[in-house]
């Protein structure tokens, strides 16, 4: 009986030493990063790969000054909010609260410079033709006047002249996201933060995703440019200025989990509405479709996003063909280590130890 015992639990170890050593070893996403720790200085890097039955994740670099940096630290994903956005308008579709090629302005306040032909479907593809709102400075107001205005009248009054007539082409716009979070908020009578709580952090059960940006968040790795902090910055009106479209606060988890959930196992909207958010306008190595972009990394097609917010850069994507998916975040805009990071880890295959 005891060696029985013994046996048994002998050979529990080796399966779990085993199965966890593979599980860890399945990428090479920890030596990756490690070949570039040189390259990090004063900030850091965090990536994640995952075919859905293996996670492999790793971290190099750091937080913010004398804090190394883990894959449990949150991040601004910027311009991948507006895959959340899409999907929130896309729901209210379903649900038969809009149509996408409905006109916008039914939903929003008159404006000079908001064209009566501009649908739905024009704003989350960027085809609206409507002046950025982020141009002639304002990007950096709220740096520059963080405790200033910045309510919707006055966000409304920052979008400029059109710069084409809409549907003749494609122009990536910030403008676009923020209607539709206006657009969002008036169908529902409900801020996008509910919307974003109820529609996708909840059923998705992300417990490290936030629909701000905000230094109050725990465990949010610091925005570093150039080796200053710029953490203790009033972060809000940052915020505001980008609702819908630069937002969302997230770490590589949760950001890949919504990845999978939408592309993968698409379980966010029906057969339907993903079509129409995967209908793209192509262009040699990109193409455009419904606040989700269609790439070319390393020789493969993926679709996701990629974000820039304050000082942080996000890579989220996916590979439908293969399962796989990939998200990659830094605490510093001016890296240029994260574009090779990311080329790297969709192209070098998972070593399968073990399995």
């Amino acid at each position: 009986m005891k060696g029985y015992v013994l046996f048994f639990t002998c050979a529990m170890a080796i399966l779990i030493i085993g199965c966890s050593d593979s599980v860890r070893s399945t990428h090479r996403s920890a030596d990756i990063l490690d070949q570039y720790k040189d390259s990090v200085k004063g900030y850091g890097i965090v990536a994640l790969w995952d075919d859905g039955q293996r996670l492999d994740t790793a971290a190099v670099g750091v937080s913010h000054p004398g804090v190394d940096l883990t894959v449990n630290n949150r991040f601004c994903i910027g311009s991948c909010t507006k895959m959340f956005t899409a999907v929130i308008v896309l729901q209210l579709q379903e649900e038969g609260l809009l149509k996408i090629d409905g006109r916008a302005v039914d939903f929003l306040p008159s404006h000079p410079y908001i064209d009566s032909a501009i649908t739905i479907r024009q704003l989350l593809n960027h085809s609206s033709g409507l002046g950025e709102m982020l141009d002639n400075g304002f990007l950096n107001e709220p740096f520059v006047n963080p405790h200033g205005d910045f309510s919707d009248p006055v966000l409304f009054g920052h979008i400029g002249p059109p710069a084409f007539p809409p549907g003749t082409r494609s122009s990536y716009c910030n403008s676009n996201y923020f209607l539709l979070s206006e657009i969002v908020e008036r169908i529902t009578d409900r801020s996008f933060e509910a919307n974003l709580n109820e529609r996708i952090i909840g059923p998705l059960g992300l417990k490290n995703t936030f629909a701000y940006h905000a230094r109050t968040i725990p465990g949010l790795a610091h925005p570093m440019l150039d080796g200053e902090d710029l953490h203790e910055m009033p972060k809000m009106a940052g915020a505001l200025v980008s609702k819908g479209s630069g937002n969302v606060v997230s770490d590589v988890q949760d950001l890949n989990r919504f990845v999978r959930a939408l592309l993968i196992d698409k379980t966010l909207l029906d057969e339907k509405s993903l079509a129409q958010m995967s209908t793209f306008d192509s262009t040699a190595k990109s193409s455009m479709g419904l606040g989700l972009f269609e790439r070319e990394y390393a020789g493969r097609r993926l679709r996701g996003h990629t974000g820039r917010q304050v000082s942080y850069i996000t890579y989220a994507f996916a590979d439908q063909k293969t399962g796989e998916s990939f998200v990659v975040i830094n605490n510093n805009a001016n890296d240029e280590v994260i574009d090779v990071v990311f080329e790297r880890l969709v192209a070098e295959r998972p070593v399968d130890e073990g399995l």
